[in-house]
């Protein structure tokens, strides 16, 4: 959560910063033991609206030339100010301005990132690292790499769900058609003559009736559809209970919790790599995780590693990623290879996502396909055969 404090330190020198934390009253212990004394604390953004961040797009470009810049032997804060001002994303433009001028004042970069607040806490957790460690230049290549895997991933599942979703809507488009023009139309015909229809016909026609009665609440019920996956995306409660059904479907939540250790492991491995310590990459890991599960279980994660425990027990206890992504993690702290082996374990589970997805959206389209022709053939075989039974009895 984004919240906005107002606070004084001992000089008396009024501030006002931006902070991400779990609450308010964490938060106030946070701003406490940094030595200040928090007069307001606000919270800016609710379950339906969070603030904004960057375009991963306009992010990657930025640092892009960033690293070039280092690379070349060209001091931070210059090579902040040569980048400001361009791109085309005036959000990124007005938050690298206000970057450089916390810098100018003696500002660290990352503190600076955190203070303009539209950085990803994960880019701005690579950046502590860097920092840290004098090896900013290496962690910001290791992000871009990082960054435009996961860019490659998330186009090959959005380019494979694309023409099963198509479809889907285009059934929901046909039956509410059907049901709301078609099948009244047949049912005022019918009710000019006596012919006979058979009982199916005589249900469907009622419903198409009572369907078209009812237009108002088909539109609230859409709204109310709105409103709900809005929740489901916007707020944790939501996102909990979305997670909870997919995890109960078969096979869909076995891909579902084999992606989300993969995106652990790239990201926690990443983090090592940069140089940060293992309790502190899992915090960051804890704070970003698109998994609200996850994120429950990476608390108790991180306290028992804080407390002495080896990473790949604490993961075994809480069961949040998939036995094989823990038994491969045992082997990488036993071998001090880490950073290493997180690498290996995400890219075979990337490939088994890969993998599965295609295989499972190459399945959809067809067995769509056929159910709508089976929906369509028996609507039209109801709607149909009481006029192929009048004609022949005329004859």
């Amino acid at each position: 959560m984004r919240f906005t404090v107002r606070l004084t330190h001992a000089n008396g020198e009024v501030l006002v910063r931006e902070f991400e934390a779990e609450s308010a009253e964490s938060l106030r212990a946070r701003v406490l033991a940094e030595g200040g004394f928090p007069l307001e604390i606000t919270r800016t953004d609710t379950a339906f609206r969070s603030r904004s961040q960057l375009k991963t797009e306009s992010l990657v470009l930025f640092n892009q030339e960033l690293l070039a810049l280092l690379r070349a032997g060209i001091p931070l804060l210059q090579s902040l100010e040569l980048l400001v001002g361009h791109g085309k994303d005036a959000q990124l433009r007005r938050s690298l301005t206000q970057v450089v001028e916390l810098v100018r004042e003696g500002m660290s970069f990352s503190d600076a990132l955190e203070q303009a607040g539209s950085f990803p806490p994960i880019y701005r957790s690579n950046v502590v690292a860097g920092e840290r460690s004098g090896t900013l230049p290496e962690v910001l290549a290791r992000w871009l790499s990082f960054q435009k895997f996961a860019q490659t991933s998330r186009r090959r599942i959005i380019e494979a769900l694309f023409y099963p979703t198509f479809l889907v809507l285009v059934l929901i488009l046909a039956l509410g058609v059907i049901f709301n023009v078609v099948l009244p139309r047949f049912a005022e015909f019918y009710a000019g003559g006596d012919i006979e229809m058979p009982f199916f016909t005589r249900i469907l026609l009622g419903a198409g009736k009572l369907v078209s009665s009812t237009l108002w609440v088909q539109g609230v019920l859409l709204v109310g559809l709105v409103v709900l996956g809005r929740w489901m995306v916007a707020s944790e409660a939501g996102r909990k209970l979305a997670e909870r059904l997919l995890l109960m479907l078969p096979k869909v939540g076995t891909l579902y919790r084999m992606y989300h250790s993969s995106v652990f492991c790239r990201t926690l491995g990443v983090l090592l790599s940069g140089g940060l310590p293992v309790v502190q990459a899992l915090e960051v890991v804890q704070r970003t995780s698109p998994s609200e599960r996850m994120k429950a279980g990476l608390l108790l994660i991180t306290d028992k590693v804080r407390a002495g425990s080896s990473l790949h027990l604490a993961l075994e206890q809480a069961k949040v990623l998939d036995p094989l992504a823990v038994e491969m993690i045992r082997v990488g702290e036993q071998s001090s290879a880490l950073p290493e082996m997180l690498d290996h374990v995400a890219n075979f589970f990337d490939s088994e996502v890969e993998k599965a997805t295609t295989a499972v959206t190459s399945l959809i389209g067809p067995v769509l396909i056929l159910f709508m022709g089976v929906v369509v053939l028996g609507l039209l075989l109801a709607i149909y055969v009481p006029l192929f039974n009048a004609s022949s009895m005329v004859r």
